[in-house]
């Protein structure tokens, strides 16, 4: 028996968006903190800044998967 782990209605698209968002948004983090640790204060304000395309991205996808008809 075959399980699939996607949710009817969910394009693939939208779970490809996601998991890509959270991954970008976790490793700018993570490299800013590690950053900001070790004392680099630009690079790390650089790579918070590298925060917002992520979340710029899971926006406009989740927007346009609610605006699609069905």
């Amino acid at each position: 028996m075959l399980v699939s782990l996607m949710p009817d209605g969910i394009p693939a698209y939208l779970l490809v968006a996601r998991i890509a968002s959270v991954l970008g948004m976790s490793f700018a983090l993570a490299i800013g903190l590690l950053l900001l640790i070790g004392g680099l204060v630009v690079p790390a304000l650089i790579a918070f800044a590298l925060f917002l395309p992520s979340i710029a991205l899971m926006v406009f996808v989740e927007r346009h998967a609610a605006a699609e008809p069905g």
